[in-house]
C-alpha cells in the first residue's frame, strides 16, 4: 500500500473520517510526530475488497497508535486540528490511551501510546515506522484476532486482510508471518483467542456463502497449520498446562470496536 499522505488546508475536522485520518496523519509527519492508523479504516486503506458490496461496512471513528514518549506532540498535534481532550480519561490513563472528541463531526479519536491494549497487549514500539500511514497488516490482522468478544465487522475485515494478502515476508503486499509467530507461539492465551476468531471467521464465510468469492479461507487454513506445527516457547507451554480453566484475556471497560 504505497499512499502519498493528502495534504488539507482544512482548519477543522473533515466530514469522512477516511479523509480525516490523512489530515491528521499529514499534520503528524510534519511536525516529526510518530502516529499510525488501526482498526477498519486501516484496513479499508490498505484492501481493496473492504469496498467489496459483501464486506462494506461505515466508518464511524478511527483508531491511531504512536509513542508514549510524544504524548505531549500528540496533545499538541490534535488540539492544532480542532480537538478536544477527553481530560479526565486522559488524566487517568494517558500514559497508555488517549481519546480525543471531534466537535465538529460528533466522533472520538483513539490513540494507543506504545502498546495495543485489549482483550490482549501487542507491542508496538518498534512497528510504528515500518509503514508510513498504517502499522504492518501481520499487525492490523493481529489487531483484529486479539478481540474475544469479537464483532461481525471485525470478522469482516479479518476476511478483507487476508484475501487481499498472502501470508508471507512482510513486504507491502503480504503479512508477515514470522511477526505473527513470534506473538502466538510465546502466549498461549493470544494463541487461545486468535485460534477461536480464526474458527469465528471461517464460520462467518460460510454462514455468508462467501468460500467461493473470497481466498480467505484456504489461506487461513495454511496460517493456523504453519502456527500449529512451530515450536512454542516455554511459558506458552507452561499456560497450555494450565489452559482454560484461568481466563487467558482481558475483558476492557470499554472496548470500542472501529
Amino acid at each position: 500500500m504505497e499512499q502519498a499522505l493528502r495534504r488539507s488546508t482544512s482548519t477543522q475536522p473533515l466530514d469522512d473520517v477516511r479523509d480525516e485520518v490523512h489530515r491528521i496523519l499529514a499534520a503528524a509527519d510534519e511536525r516529526g510526530v510518530v502516529v499510525r492508523l488501526l482498526g477498519g479504516v486501516a484496513v479499508y486503506l490498505h484492501c481493496p475488497s473492504a469496498q467489496h458490496r459483501t464486506l462494506q461496512r461505515a466508518y464511524r471513528d478511527a483508531d491511531l497508535a504512536g509513542l508514549s514518549s510524544q504524548k505531549r506532540a500528540i496533545e499538541a498535534l490534535f488540539a492544532d486540528l480542532g480537538y478536544l481532550a477527553d481530560r479526565e480519561f486522559n488524566a487517568l490513563h494517558g500514559h497508555q490511551r488517549l481519546y480525543f472528541w471531534d466537535p465538529v463531526n460528533q466522533r472520538q479519536i483513539d490513540v494507543f501510546l506504545d502498546m495495543l491494549r485489549m482483550s490482549h497487549t501487542l507491542d508496538l514500539r518498534q512497528r510504528l515506522t515500518v509503514e508510513r500511514l498504517t502499522v504492518p497488516l501481520a499487525d492490523l490482522l493481529l489487531s483484529k484476532l486479539q478481540i474475544w468478544e469479537i464483532n461481525e465487522k471485525d470478522l469482516t475485515d479479518i476476511v478483507a486482510i487476508v484475501h487481499d494478502h498472502p501470508f508471507g515476508p512482510g513486504d507491502d503486499e503480504t503479512i508477515n508471518l514470522d511477526r505473527l509467530l513470534e506473538v502466538l507461539t510465546t502466549d498461549w492465551g493470544w494463541y487461545r483467542t486468535a485460534k477461536e476468531n480464526i474458527e469465528r471467521t471461517k464460520a462467518l464465510l460460510a454462514h455468508r456463502d462467501l468460500t467461493r468469492e473470497f481466498d480467505a479461507l484456504r489461506r487461513l487454513d495454511e496460517f493456523w497449520h504453519q502456527v500449529e506445527a512451530a515450536p512454542k516457547s516455554r511459558a506458552w507451554k507452561m499456560r497450555a498446562m494450565i489452559g482454560e480453566r484461568k481466563r487467558w484475556y482481558e475483558l476492557p471497560e470499554e472496548v470500542r470496536r472501529d
